[in-house]
Protein backbone atom coordinates (compact mmCIF):
# COMPACT_ATOMS: atom_id res chain seq x y z
CA UNK A 1 0.00 0.00 0.00
CA UNK A 2 2.88 2.38 0.71
CA UNK A 3 4.77 1.64 -2.51
CA UNK A 4 2.11 3.42 -4.57
CA UNK A 5 3.05 6.69 -2.91
CA UNK A 6 6.69 6.63 -3.91
CA UNK A 7 6.53 7.89 -7.54
CA UNK A 8 4.84 11.11 -6.41
CA UNK A 9 7.23 11.92 -3.59
CA UNK A 10 10.19 13.18 -5.61
CA UNK A 11 8.77 15.17 -8.54
CA UNK A 12 7.52 18.35 -6.86
CA UNK A 13 10.76 18.75 -4.91
CA UNK A 14 12.88 18.00 -7.98
CA UNK A 15 10.90 20.57 -9.98
CA UNK A 16 11.29 23.19 -7.27
CA UNK A 17 15.02 22.53 -7.00
CA UNK A 18 15.34 22.73 -10.79
CA UNK A 19 13.60 26.11 -10.83
CA UNK A 20 15.78 27.32 -7.97
CA UNK A 21 18.97 26.16 -9.67
CA UNK A 22 17.94 27.68 -13.01
CA UNK A 23 16.83 30.94 -11.37
CA UNK A 24 19.99 31.31 -9.32
CA UNK A 25 22.07 30.40 -12.37
CA UNK A 26 20.30 33.03 -14.50
CA UNK A 27 20.41 35.76 -11.84
CA UNK A 28 24.08 35.16 -11.05
CA UNK A 29 24.91 35.17 -14.77
CA UNK A 30 22.93 38.38 -15.29
CA UNK A 31 24.73 40.04 -12.40
CA UNK A 32 28.11 38.90 -13.70
CA UNK A 33 27.37 40.13 -17.24
CA UNK A 34 25.88 43.34 -15.85
CA UNK A 35 29.06 44.11 -13.94
CA UNK A 36 31.13 43.22 -16.99
CA UNK A 37 28.94 45.44 -19.20
CA UNK A 38 29.28 48.38 -16.80
CA UNK A 39 33.05 47.98 -16.72
CA UNK A 40 33.21 47.72 -20.51
CA UNK A 41 31.12 50.86 -21.07
CA UNK A 42 33.16 52.74 -18.49
CA UNK A 43 36.41 51.79 -20.20
CA UNK A 44 35.09 52.91 -23.61
CA UNK A 45 33.89 56.25 -22.21
CA UNK A 46 37.13 56.77 -20.32
CA UNK A 47 39.13 56.12 -23.46
CA UNK A 48 37.10 58.73 -25.38
CA UNK A 49 37.54 61.30 -22.58
CA UNK A 50 41.30 60.67 -22.49
CA UNK A 51 41.51 61.25 -26.25
CA UNK A 52 39.63 64.56 -25.94
CA UNK A 53 41.83 65.75 -23.08
CA UNK A 54 44.93 64.90 -25.12
CA UNK A 55 43.51 66.92 -28.06
CA UNK A 56 42.96 69.96 -25.80
CA UNK A 57 46.53 69.71 -24.55
CA UNK A 58 47.81 69.34 -28.12
CA UNK A 59 46.00 72.53 -29.29
CA UNK A 60 47.27 74.34 -26.21
CA UNK A 61 50.79 73.35 -27.27
CA UNK A 62 50.16 74.64 -30.82
CA UNK A 63 48.91 77.96 -29.44
CA UNK A 64 51.86 78.32 -27.10
CA UNK A 65 54.57 77.57 -29.64
CA UNK A 66 53.13 78.60 -33.07
CA UNK A 67 50.29 80.98 -32.33
CA UNK A 68 46.70 81.40 -33.46
CA UNK A 69 47.27 80.64 -37.14
CA UNK A 70 48.66 77.18 -36.35
CA UNK A 71 45.56 76.42 -34.32
CA UNK A 72 43.28 77.48 -37.18
CA UNK A 73 45.33 75.43 -39.64
CA UNK A 74 45.10 72.31 -37.47
CA UNK A 75 41.32 72.76 -37.11
CA UNK A 76 41.00 72.85 -40.92
CA UNK A 77 43.19 69.78 -41.36
CA UNK A 78 41.35 67.75 -38.70
CA UNK A 79 37.94 68.74 -40.08
CA UNK A 80 38.86 67.72 -43.64
CA UNK A 81 40.48 64.44 -42.63
CA UNK A 82 37.70 63.33 -40.22
CA UNK A 83 34.44 64.71 -41.62
CA UNK A 84 31.47 63.90 -39.45
CA UNK A 85 33.53 62.29 -36.69
CA UNK A 86 34.74 65.35 -34.84
CA UNK A 87 33.98 69.00 -34.35
CA UNK A 88 36.13 71.99 -33.38
CA UNK A 89 35.40 75.51 -32.13
CA UNK A 90 37.81 78.25 -31.11
CA UNK A 91 36.39 81.11 -29.02
CA UNK A 92 37.84 84.25 -27.52
CA UNK A 93 37.36 84.94 -23.86
CA UNK A 94 34.72 87.58 -24.78
CA UNK A 95 32.58 84.95 -26.54
CA UNK A 96 33.59 85.63 -30.19
CA UNK A 97 33.87 82.56 -32.46
CA UNK A 98 37.23 82.60 -34.25
CA UNK A 99 37.19 79.22 -36.04
CA UNK A 100 34.86 76.27 -36.38
CA UNK A 101 34.91 72.90 -38.06
CA UNK A 102 31.61 71.00 -38.13
CA UNK A 103 28.57 72.40 -36.39
CA UNK A 104 28.81 72.23 -32.60
CA UNK A 105 27.16 73.83 -29.60
CA UNK A 106 26.08 77.39 -30.35
CA UNK A 107 26.33 78.64 -26.78
CA UNK A 108 29.26 80.74 -25.70
CA UNK A 109 31.89 79.02 -23.54
CA UNK A 110 31.55 79.10 -19.79
CA UNK A 111 34.01 81.02 -17.70
CA UNK A 112 36.90 79.14 -16.14
CA UNK A 113 40.18 77.61 -17.22
CA UNK A 114 39.58 74.02 -16.10
CA UNK A 115 38.35 71.76 -18.94
CA UNK A 116 35.04 69.98 -18.53
CA UNK A 117 33.24 67.27 -20.51
CA UNK A 118 29.63 66.93 -21.67
CA UNK A 119 27.57 64.71 -23.97
CA UNK A 120 25.18 66.40 -26.38
CA UNK A 121 22.69 65.17 -28.95
CA UNK A 122 20.74 61.92 -29.12
CA UNK A 123 21.41 60.20 -32.42
CA UNK A 124 24.26 60.37 -32.97
CA UNK A 125 25.56 61.56 -29.67
CA UNK A 126 28.70 63.70 -29.43
CA UNK A 127 31.09 63.94 -26.53
CA UNK A 128 32.45 67.51 -26.13
CA UNK A 129 35.29 68.91 -24.11
CA UNK A 130 35.74 72.58 -23.42
CA UNK A 131 38.85 74.21 -21.96
CA UNK A 132 41.28 77.15 -22.23
CA UNK A 133 44.29 76.62 -24.47
CA UNK A 134 45.78 80.06 -23.74
CA UNK A 135 44.79 83.19 -21.83
CA UNK A 136 41.75 84.63 -23.64
CA UNK A 137 41.17 81.59 -25.90
CA UNK A 138 38.80 78.68 -25.32
CA UNK A 139 38.75 75.51 -27.37
CA UNK A 140 35.85 73.09 -27.87
CA UNK A 141 36.49 69.67 -29.34
CA UNK A 142 33.76 67.12 -30.03
CA UNK A 143 33.96 63.46 -30.95
CA UNK A 144 31.09 61.40 -32.31
CA UNK A 145 29.98 58.47 -30.13
CA UNK A 146 28.21 56.75 -33.02
CA UNK A 147 30.86 54.04 -33.45
CA UNK A 148 31.19 53.54 -29.69
CA UNK A 149 27.42 53.32 -29.27
CA UNK A 150 27.16 50.78 -32.08
CA UNK A 151 29.95 48.70 -30.57
CA UNK A 152 28.34 48.84 -27.13
CA UNK A 153 24.97 47.92 -28.64
CA UNK A 154 26.51 44.90 -30.36
CA UNK A 155 28.09 43.86 -27.07
CA UNK A 156 24.76 44.31 -25.26
CA UNK A 157 22.86 42.28 -27.85
CA UNK A 158 25.45 39.54 -27.68
CA UNK A 159 25.18 39.59 -23.91
CA UNK A 160 21.38 39.26 -24.05
CA UNK A 161 21.61 36.35 -26.47
CA UNK A 162 24.20 34.67 -24.27
CA UNK A 163 22.03 35.25 -21.20
CA UNK A 164 19.03 33.71 -22.96
CA UNK A 165 21.14 30.69 -23.90
CA UNK A 166 22.33 30.41 -20.29
CA UNK A 167 18.74 30.55 -19.01
CA UNK A 168 17.72 27.82 -21.46
CA UNK A 169 20.77 25.78 -20.52
CA UNK A 170 20.09 26.37 -16.82
CA UNK A 171 16.93 24.23 -16.90
CA UNK A 172 18.61 20.94 -17.91
CA UNK A 173 21.64 21.73 -15.76
CA UNK A 174 19.33 22.49 -12.83
CA UNK A 175 17.41 19.26 -13.44
CA UNK A 176 20.66 17.28 -13.50
CA UNK A 177 21.86 18.89 -10.25
CA UNK A 178 18.47 18.41 -8.60
CA UNK A 179 18.30 14.75 -9.58
CA UNK A 180 21.86 14.22 -8.36
CA UNK A 181 21.14 15.96 -5.07
CA UNK A 182 17.90 14.03 -4.55
CA UNK A 183 19.36 10.62 -5.38
CA UNK A 184 20.31 9.83 -1.74
CA UNK A 185 16.92 11.17 -0.58
CA UNK A 186 15.18 8.93 -3.11
CA UNK A 187 17.16 5.93 -1.85
CA UNK A 188 16.17 6.83 1.70
CA UNK A 189 12.52 7.20 0.69
CA UNK A 190 12.54 3.97 -1.31
CA UNK A 191 14.04 2.09 1.63
CA UNK A 192 11.52 3.58 4.05
CA UNK A 193 8.64 2.57 1.76
CA UNK A 194 9.99 -0.97 1.36
CA UNK A 195 10.39 -1.27 5.12
CA UNK A 196 6.85 0.01 5.58
CA UNK A 197 5.77 -2.79 3.24
CA UNK A 198 7.49 -5.35 5.49
CA UNK A 199 11.09 -5.64 4.19
CA UNK A 200 12.76 -5.00 7.56
CA UNK A 201 16.14 -6.20 6.33
CA UNK A 202 16.49 -3.39 3.75
CA UNK A 203 19.11 -0.68 4.34
CA UNK A 204 19.99 2.59 2.67
CA UNK A 205 23.14 2.38 0.50
CA UNK A 206 25.83 4.61 1.99
CA UNK A 207 28.23 6.33 -0.39
CA UNK A 208 31.83 7.14 0.31
CA UNK A 209 32.67 10.35 2.13
CA UNK A 210 31.36 12.08 5.19
CA UNK A 211 28.90 14.65 3.88
CA UNK A 212 25.54 15.35 5.50
CA UNK A 213 23.64 12.87 3.32
CA UNK A 214 26.09 10.07 4.08
CA UNK A 215 25.76 10.83 7.80
CA UNK A 216 21.98 10.81 7.42
CA UNK A 217 22.09 7.43 5.68
CA UNK A 218 24.32 5.97 8.40
CA UNK A 219 22.08 7.34 11.14
CA UNK A 220 19.00 5.98 9.34
CA UNK A 221 20.60 2.54 9.00
CA UNK A 222 21.59 2.57 12.67
CA UNK A 223 18.00 3.44 13.57
CA UNK A 224 16.75 0.57 11.37
CA UNK A 225 19.18 -1.83 13.04
CA UNK A 226 17.86 -0.75 16.42
CA UNK A 227 14.24 -1.06 15.33
CA UNK A 228 14.81 -4.48 13.78
CA UNK A 229 16.60 -5.66 16.93
CA UNK A 230 13.70 -4.46 19.07
CA UNK A 231 11.13 -6.13 16.82
CA UNK A 232 13.05 -9.38 16.80
CA UNK A 233 13.40 -9.16 20.59
CA UNK A 234 9.66 -8.58 20.88
CA UNK A 235 8.96 -11.58 18.68
CA UNK A 236 11.34 -13.70 20.72
CA UNK A 237 9.80 -12.42 23.95
CA UNK A 238 6.32 -13.22 22.68
CA UNK A 239 7.34 -16.73 21.69
CA UNK A 240 9.11 -17.32 24.99
CA UNK A 241 6.25 -15.90 27.01
CA UNK A 242 3.78 -18.12 25.18
CA UNK A 243 5.97 -21.11 26.00
CA UNK A 244 6.75 -20.22 29.63
CA UNK A 245 3.25 -19.09 30.52
CA UNK A 246 1.75 -22.32 29.23
CA UNK A 247 3.00 -24.37 32.20
CA UNK A 248 1.67 -22.09 34.99
CA UNK A 249 -1.66 -21.80 33.22
CA UNK A 250 -1.82 -25.58 32.82
CA UNK A 251 -1.10 -26.04 36.53
CA UNK A 252 -3.77 -23.53 37.47
CA UNK A 253 -6.25 -25.37 35.24
CA UNK A 254 -5.29 -28.74 36.75
CA UNK A 255 -5.74 -27.40 40.27
CA UNK A 256 -9.13 -26.01 39.36
CA UNK A 257 -10.20 -29.33 37.85
CA UNK A 258 -9.09 -31.16 41.01
CA UNK A 259 -11.12 -28.72 43.08
CA UNK A 260 -14.19 -29.35 40.99
CA UNK A 261 -13.69 -33.13 41.01
CA UNK A 262 -12.77 -33.78 44.63
CA UNK A 263 -14.06 -30.77 46.42
CA UNK A 264 -10.62 -30.10 47.99
CA UNK A 265 -9.24 -26.59 48.16
CA UNK A 266 -6.20 -25.71 46.02
CA UNK A 267 -6.40 -21.96 46.57
CA UNK A 268 -2.82 -21.79 47.85
CA UNK A 269 -1.26 -23.36 44.78
CA UNK A 270 -3.51 -21.31 42.50
CA UNK A 271 -2.41 -18.08 44.17
CA UNK A 272 1.23 -19.21 43.93
CA UNK A 273 0.95 -19.87 40.22
CA UNK A 274 -0.85 -16.54 39.67
CA UNK A 275 1.93 -14.76 41.53
CA UNK A 276 4.45 -16.54 39.31
CA UNK A 277 2.58 -15.40 36.22
CA UNK A 278 2.41 -11.81 37.48
CA UNK A 279 6.12 -11.87 38.26
CA UNK A 280 6.95 -13.09 34.74
CA UNK A 281 4.72 -10.44 33.16
CA UNK A 282 6.02 -7.58 35.34
CA UNK A 283 9.65 -8.55 34.80
CA UNK A 284 9.17 -8.88 31.06
CA UNK A 285 7.56 -5.44 30.91
CA UNK A 286 10.41 -3.94 32.96
CA UNK A 287 12.96 -5.44 30.56
CA UNK A 288 11.09 -4.19 27.48
CA UNK A 289 10.76 -0.71 28.98
CA UNK A 290 14.46 -0.51 29.85
CA UNK A 291 15.66 -1.84 26.49
CA UNK A 292 13.44 0.52 24.51
CA UNK A 293 14.78 3.55 26.37
CA UNK A 294 11.34 4.37 27.77
CA UNK A 295 12.28 3.60 31.38
CA UNK A 296 12.12 6.70 33.56
CA UNK A 297 15.07 6.42 35.89
CA UNK A 298 14.99 8.26 39.18
CA UNK A 299 18.61 9.40 39.06
CA UNK A 300 19.93 10.57 42.44
CA UNK A 301 23.37 10.63 44.05
CA UNK A 302 23.86 7.41 46.02
CA UNK A 303 26.63 5.61 47.87
CA UNK A 304 27.18 2.33 46.06
CA UNK A 305 29.34 1.00 48.91
CA UNK A 306 26.44 1.31 51.32
CA UNK A 307 24.06 -0.25 48.79
CA UNK A 308 26.36 -3.30 48.50
CA UNK A 309 26.70 -3.68 52.28
CA UNK A 310 22.92 -3.43 52.73
CA UNK A 311 22.41 -6.13 50.09
CA UNK A 312 24.92 -8.40 51.84
CA UNK A 313 23.04 -7.96 55.12
CA UNK A 314 19.81 -8.98 53.40
CA UNK A 315 21.29 -12.11 51.76
CA UNK A 316 23.57 -13.07 54.66
CA UNK A 317 20.96 -15.35 56.25
CA UNK A 318 20.20 -17.13 52.95
CA UNK A 319 23.91 -17.66 52.34
CA UNK A 320 24.42 -19.09 55.82
CA UNK A 321 21.48 -21.43 55.32
CA UNK A 322 23.26 -22.81 52.26
CA UNK A 323 26.60 -22.91 54.15
CA UNK A 324 28.07 -20.31 51.78
CA UNK A 325 30.53 -17.61 52.80
CA UNK A 326 29.39 -14.16 51.57
CA UNK A 327 32.00 -11.37 51.73
CA UNK A 328 32.09 -7.78 50.48
CA UNK A 329 35.19 -5.73 49.62
CA UNK A 330 34.17 -2.11 49.08
CA UNK A 331 35.78 1.30 49.60
CA UNK A 332 34.59 3.55 52.43
CA UNK A 333 32.43 5.50 49.99
CA UNK A 334 31.68 5.32 46.28
CA UNK A 335 29.22 7.94 45.10
CA UNK A 336 27.58 7.94 41.69
CA UNK A 337 24.35 9.02 40.04
CA UNK A 338 21.83 6.19 39.62
CA UNK A 339 18.38 4.79 40.24
CA UNK A 340 18.60 3.22 43.69
CA UNK A 341 15.66 0.86 43.27
CA UNK A 342 16.79 -0.56 39.93
CA UNK A 343 20.41 -0.96 40.98
CA UNK A 344 19.22 -2.83 44.08
CA UNK A 345 17.29 -5.21 41.83
CA UNK A 346 20.36 -5.75 39.63
CA UNK A 347 22.57 -6.58 42.61
CA UNK A 348 19.87 -8.72 44.24
CA UNK A 349 19.45 -10.79 41.06
CA UNK A 350 23.19 -11.41 40.79
CA UNK A 351 23.60 -12.37 44.47
CA UNK A 352 20.49 -14.57 44.38
CA UNK A 353 21.82 -16.39 41.30
CA UNK A 354 25.20 -16.86 42.94
CA UNK A 355 23.62 -18.36 46.08
CA UNK A 356 21.35 -20.57 43.98
CA UNK A 357 24.21 -22.15 41.99
CA UNK A 358 27.01 -22.18 44.58
CA UNK A 359 27.29 -25.49 46.49
CA UNK A 360 27.67 -25.75 50.27
CA UNK A 361 31.09 -24.70 51.45
CA UNK A 362 31.46 -22.29 48.57
CA UNK A 363 32.36 -18.61 48.60
CA UNK A 364 30.66 -15.56 47.07
CA UNK A 365 32.86 -12.48 46.84
CA UNK A 366 31.43 -9.04 46.06
CA UNK A 367 34.00 -6.42 45.09
CA UNK A 368 33.55 -2.74 44.28
CA UNK A 369 36.27 -0.94 42.32
CA UNK A 370 36.30 2.85 41.91
CA UNK A 371 37.91 3.50 38.52
CA UNK A 372 37.55 7.27 38.25
CA UNK A 373 34.85 7.98 35.64
CA UNK A 374 33.61 4.38 35.93
CA UNK A 375 32.65 2.04 38.74
CA UNK A 376 33.03 -1.75 38.53
CA UNK A 377 30.93 -3.99 40.77
CA UNK A 378 31.63 -7.73 40.50
CA UNK A 379 29.87 -10.76 42.01
CA UNK A 380 32.12 -13.83 41.96
CA UNK A 381 31.06 -17.32 43.01
CA UNK A 382 32.68 -20.75 43.23
CA UNK A 383 29.81 -22.60 41.60
CA UNK A 384 29.90 -25.08 38.72
CA UNK A 385 30.34 -22.31 36.16
CA UNK A 386 28.63 -21.91 32.80
CA UNK A 387 29.27 -24.09 29.78
CA UNK A 388 30.97 -22.36 26.86
CA UNK A 389 28.01 -23.02 24.56
CA UNK A 390 25.60 -21.47 27.07
CA UNK A 391 27.65 -18.37 27.96
CA UNK A 392 26.74 -16.27 24.84
CA UNK A 393 23.02 -16.84 25.48
CA UNK A 394 22.63 -16.36 29.23
CA UNK A 395 21.32 -12.78 28.88
CA UNK A 396 18.55 -13.79 26.50
CA UNK A 397 15.04 -13.76 27.90
CA UNK A 398 13.80 -17.09 29.27
CA UNK A 399 17.09 -18.78 28.42
CA UNK A 400 18.11 -21.41 30.95
CA UNK A 401 21.18 -23.59 30.63
CA UNK A 402 21.20 -27.30 31.27
CA UNK A 403 22.42 -26.86 34.86
CA UNK A 404 19.62 -24.39 35.72
CA UNK A 405 16.64 -26.12 34.17
CA UNK A 406 16.01 -28.26 37.22
CA UNK A 407 15.94 -25.31 39.62
CA UNK A 408 13.45 -22.56 40.22
CA UNK A 409 13.45 -19.43 38.07
CA UNK A 410 12.07 -18.11 34.85
CA UNK A 411 15.24 -17.15 32.95
CA UNK A 412 14.60 -13.38 33.22
CA UNK A 413 16.91 -12.33 36.06
CA UNK A 414 20.06 -11.78 34.00
CA UNK A 415 18.08 -10.16 31.17
CA UNK A 416 16.63 -7.69 33.66
CA UNK A 417 20.05 -6.98 35.20
CA UNK A 418 21.59 -6.31 31.79
CA UNK A 419 18.69 -4.06 30.70
CA UNK A 420 18.92 -1.95 33.88
CA UNK A 421 22.71 -1.70 33.63
CA UNK A 422 22.50 -0.45 30.04
CA UNK A 423 19.68 1.93 30.96
CA UNK A 424 22.23 3.57 33.27
CA UNK A 425 24.68 3.86 30.38
CA UNK A 426 26.72 0.88 31.60
CA UNK A 427 27.01 -2.82 30.86
CA UNK A 428 27.00 -6.27 32.46
CA UNK A 429 29.82 -8.67 31.60
CA UNK A 430 29.85 -12.39 32.33
CA UNK A 431 33.00 -14.53 32.70
CA UNK A 432 32.97 -18.19 33.65
CA UNK A 433 35.18 -21.23 33.84
CA UNK A 434 33.30 -24.55 34.06
CA UNK A 435 34.07 -26.26 37.37
CA UNK A 436 35.60 -23.12 38.94
CA UNK A 437 32.82 -20.55 39.06
CA UNK A 438 31.46 -17.41 37.41
CA UNK A 439 32.00 -13.68 37.71
CA UNK A 440 29.40 -11.07 36.74
CA UNK A 441 30.76 -7.49 36.51
CA UNK A 442 28.56 -4.41 36.35
CA UNK A 443 30.30 -1.41 34.75
CA UNK A 444 28.58 1.91 35.47
CA UNK A 445 29.51 5.47 34.55
CA UNK A 446 29.93 7.73 37.56
CA UNK A 447 27.68 10.36 36.00
CA UNK A 448 25.20 10.01 33.12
Amino acid sequence: MFSNLYPDLRRPLALRLTLWYAGIFAVSSALAFGVLYFIFVSVVRERTDDDLEEDIQEFASFMQHDGLERVRSEIAVETSSNPGDSGYQLWTGEGRLLAAGRIGPASTPAEGNEPFLATLGRSPRVRWIEGAIAPGYVMRIGQSLEDDDAFIADFRNGFLLTLAAIVLLGAPVGWFLARRALRPIEALTRTAVEIADGALERRVPVGEGGDELALLARAFNAMLDRIQALIEAMREMTDNMAHDLRNPVARIRASSEMTLAGGESTAGSTIEECDRLMDIIDTTLDIAEAESGAARLSMTPLDLSKLVLDACDIFKTAAEDHEILLTAHVPDACTLSGDRHRLQRVLANLIDNAIKYTPAGGHIRIALEDDGPRVKLSVQDTGPGIDAEDLPHIFQRFYRGDRSRSGNGNGLGLSLALAFARAHGGDLIAQSTPGEGSTFTIVLPRAR
